[in-house]
């Protein structure tokens, strides 16, 4: 399927469908009376489900189902991108000192002069939070007015 092809949600909808009523005909003869009760009402309950959370999600947040028009990617100027940013670098901490390790390294990070730009993801595991850091160069007009 070509990247530009937007993949419609009811799409998706369908694939999972599918992939369960596949998994019953596999399954389905080798289950006990009981369980092919409670998974039979599955199969049943399932795709209307489903379909029943598509059509609440696209009532009310429709947007989400779509990537952005690229008309409106063009509108964003241009400072607002980051320019030229590698790769993410993930670090992901653990434990009593995770928060400490955490504070280490942004501070290591932003005392170090970088050549060019940088990112990173630091995640505190215990907390479940994630501190996104990035370093970029400042922009010549800015340079230049102070």
């Amino acid at each position: 399927m070509n990247e530009n092809q937007p993949v419609a949600p009811l799409t998706i909808i369908a694939i999972f469908a599918g992939i369960i009523e596949a998994s019953a005909l596999a399954t389905l003869p080798f289950l006990s009376e009981k369980s092919q009760t409670y998974y039979t009402w599955f199969l049943v309950g399932f795709p209307f489900f489903l379909t029943a959370l598509f059509f609440l999600t696209l009532n009310f947040n429709y947007k989400s189902f779509y990537k952005p028009d690229p008309a409106e990617q063009k509108n964003i100027p241009e400072q607002a991108t980051q320019p030229d940013i590698q790769e993410t670098v993930t670090m992901m901490f653990s434990g009593p000192d995770a928060q400490k390790l955490i504070e280490q390294q942004i501070l290591q990070a932003i005392t170090q002069p970088h050549v060019e730009n940088r990112r990173w993801r630091l995640c505190n595991m215990d907390l479940q939070q994630c501190v996104d850091l990035s370093t970029t160069h400042l922009p010549e007009d800015l340079l230049h007015g102070y």
